[in-house]
């Protein structure tokens, strides 16, 4: 408990008489005993004669005492005289000579006494007024100053400060009428039942220009890659080094006209510094330099060329900013590239611009032999493996997770340790994995091989390696916390993350391997490749390529969409392994249950803002969690409509309502689905939304609105 503060007085010199009354009465009574034991001991004396003495004496001294008492309470009085009239003379020296405002205001927030400076500062001429504090500072609120006060003991014309925060700040800054900002203290005074609060305006005008210039001509730094422009280059008949110093030439005018500077520290790569008031104005823009690069059309091609960006806007040395905007960068590329990823000061994570456009498929065969050979060098010192995909597993997640349990096992066994274990953490219930599972069953090995989440948590050790597939969003891992399980080494944790899906955010972990394509078809494409460029291509099994071969065939829906030319490269792979699309396809049967929800989802389809369609299931339907798969297929579907661009297909699942999203390529659904909290990549994307298919329905709506709002060229174009 706070001790309260002795408070001190206030007013004229109080004259205090009990010191020399107590003298007084103290001398009386020693002259009374006196008295007393003079008629006691010597009767005979002539007691009267000395009584007239002791009383005469006594008279003496209380005069004396008290004569000496008035001349310093006299000297006092006159040194407090002197002293007021002192305090006077200040008084009125700062109020009228010294240049610092104030005012004084009341408890109903009107000011009631200015000095010359605040006079001065409102164009008044007198120190009277009764102007409302509102008028003067909007920003500094009445309420706010009460509030405080409520916190402040103060006795009458004594002033303590009273704690304002606001916008951060220990005291608001104000900007009043003359232009300049002051910086404003707050006091409290108490007389009696009245208060006043005494707001002290001090002159930061100069500091905080300071500050602004300081701020926009704070440094950015960012890195600019070319996307894929060498693949590009490869499949039509233009000079790559003329296409790329078109590129350059209008970067280097972009970053000229911000009076920054831009260097080429690789092929393609390129590191610039510009200030934050030019970010600002990019920002305005919505980073019109992406749409401009887009312009540059290679050879007689109608592929766009796009760059990515990171940028770090922070605070901290050079080193701390080039860390973050290669961070910026890497999220940039993984989210699909032609896009800017920006980190900024006072904001947690980053913001996105662009991404409309798709980008062309990458060759990836250096990427994928590099990633196997970080596999092995991971395995060799882990205990056991778990590879794990994403809840609701369709046939790309379980199809993958096989593929990387074949890559597993093989790299184990070639070093010699074909006994650690190896499983894939996955729902036995969903009817996918019984497919899988029943495909899978003339391979012994595959009994042991499949677990649920509650077994696979026991098996975690500080030996446990990890293989996350088809999946890079933790909230919608097979097992959320089994991540977080696996134990880092200097900050790098024993998980590899494999995906081709668009990473949402960062992740809450530092894998050791961290392949995320989104130009991919599917992940089982992604490891499909791994094994290919690997030394265990031939240890795939038929049935093993057939699951990868239904991955693939999942997320392109029978080679319609998203297949690109090493999509079909993977596929010569899994035919040459035994692989058939005929026998792939029958994992597509539909039962008679299946068939009626796609009618119910067909009932139910409408276009929406004439390129858009939308379905759901009726309200009255027994929610299943194959209806997740059911969305997707009927989203797919959708797309199958003349005019439509993308298509969303929404499910009543446990814990709210699953959106399903699909796109031709022109509209990217992962913006679309970020808006609602969700995520994926170009073309297919997702969302869970809370509440009812009425309510999902109005927010689906106004984030298609949104997106058409942001980006508008898109559908003039198609107009």
């Amino acid at each position: 408990m706070t001790q309260k503060q002795p408070t001190p007085t206030a007013g004229p010199l109080r004259v205090d008489l009990r010191l020399p009354f107590a003298v007084c009465a103290a001398e009386g009574l020693l002259l009374l005993g006196l008295m007393l034991l003079l008629v006691a001991v010597a009767p005979h004396l002539p007691l009267v004669p000395i009584g007239v003495g002791i009383l005469a004496f006594y008279a003496v001294t209380v005069g004396v005492t008290f004569g000496a008492y008035a001349r310093r309470i006299s000297r006092a009085l006159r040194a407090e005289e002197a002293a007021d009239q002192l305090n006077a003379d200040i008084y009125r020296m700062f109020r009228s000579e010294i240049n610092i405002p104030y005012a004084v205001v009341n408890g109903d927030g009107v000011v009631r006494v200015i000095n010359a400076a605040m006079q001065e500062v409102l164009g008044v001429h007198t120190p009277v007024c009764n102007i409302p504090l509102s008028d003067i500072c909007p920003s500094v609120r009445m309420d706010h100053i009460v509030s405080s006060a409520e916190n402040a003991t103060v006795e009458a014309g004594v002033a303590r400060e009273l704690p304002s925060e606001e916008n951060g700040q220990k005291h608001p800054i104000v900007r009043l009428a003359s232009g300049r900002r002051y910086r404003v203290e707050s006091y409290v005074l108490r007389r009696r039942a009245d208060h006043y609060y005494f707001l002290v305006f001090r002159d930061e005008t100069e500091y905080l220009d300071f500050l602004d210039r300081t701020n926009r001509n704070h440094v950015v730094l960012a890195y600019i890659v070319l996307d894929n422009l060498q693949e590009l280059t490869q499949f039509v008949r233009a000079n790559y080094r003329a296409t790329a110093n078109v590129i350059e030439e209008t970067l280097s005018d972009w970053v000229a006209g911000m009076n920054g500077m831009i260097r080429e520290y690789d092929r393609d790569k390129y590191l610039a510094m510009f200030s934050e008031e030019m970010l600002d104005e990019c920002v305005r823009d919505n980073f019109s330099i992406l749409n401009r690069i887009m312009n540059i059309r290679v050879g007689d091609n109608t592929f766009p060329v796009s760059v990515s960006m990171g940028i770090a806007d922070i605070d901290g040395t050079m080193r701390e900013r080039e860390a973050a905007a290669n961070a910026a960068l890497d999220m940039a590329l993984q989210r699909g590239g032609n896009q800017v990823a920006m980190q900024r000061r006072g904001k947690s994570g980053l913001t996105y611009f662009g991404g409309t456009h798709k980008t062309l498929e990458t060759n990836t065969s250096i990427t994928s032999r590099v990633s196997a050979h970080l596999l092995e060098k991971q395995l060799a010192s882990a205990g056991n493996v778990l590879i794990m995909s994403h809840a609701n597993p369709d046939f790309d997640a379980i199809g993958s997770a096989v593929g990387a349990y074949r890559l597993c096992s093989s790299i184990l066994a070639a070093q010699g340790r074909a006994s650690t274990p190896v499983h894939i953490v996955t729902n036995k219930d969903c009817d996918t994995f019984r497919i899988c599972a029943a495909h899978l069953a003339t391979l012994p090995e595959y009994d042991r091989v499949f677990v649920d989440k509650a077994a696979a948590q026991q098996l975690v050790t500080t030996r446990t390696a990890l293989v996350i597939t088809d999946v890079s969003n933790p909230q919608i891992f097979e097992a959320p916390a089994l991540a977080g399980s696996i134990p880092a080494v200097d900050g790098v944790s024993a998980i590899a993350v494999i995906d081709h899906h668009r990473l949402e955010g960062e992740l809450p972990f530092t894998p050791f391997l961290h392949y995320i394509e989104t130009t991919k078809s599917s992940a089982s494409e992604i490891v499909a490749e791994i094994l290919q460029q690997s030394d265990y291509a031939d240890t795939l099994h038929k049935e093993e390529a057939n699951l990868l071969l239904g991955g693939i065939m999942l997320d392109t829906h029978n080679f319609t969409r998203s297949a690109g030319a090493q999509t079909f490269e993977v596929t010569y792979y899994l035919y040459g392994r035994n692989a058939h699309t005929a026998t792939a396809r029958e994992f597509f049967n539909e039962s008679m249950r299946e068939l009626q929800v796609a009618g119910d989802f067909d009932a139910h389809a409408h276009i929406y803002a004439d390129v858009f369609a939308i379905t759901w299931l009726s309200a009255d339907h027994a929610p299943s969690p194959e209806d997740r798969i059911a969305a997707s297929k009927a989203a797919d579907k959708l797309l199958g409509l003349r005019n439509v661009e993308a298509s969303f297909a929404m499910a009543v699942v446990s814990g709210g309502i699953a959106v399903s999203a699909r796109s031709k390529g022109r509209i990217n659904v992962q913006l679309i689905m970020e808006k609602l909290d969700g995520g994926g990549h170009f073309d297919m994307a997702g969302a869970q939304i809370a509440g009812d298919i009425a309510e999902a329905y109005h927010l689906l709506c106004a984030a298609i609105d949104e997106y058409k709002l942001q980006f508008p060229e898109q559908f003039d174009a198609g107009e």
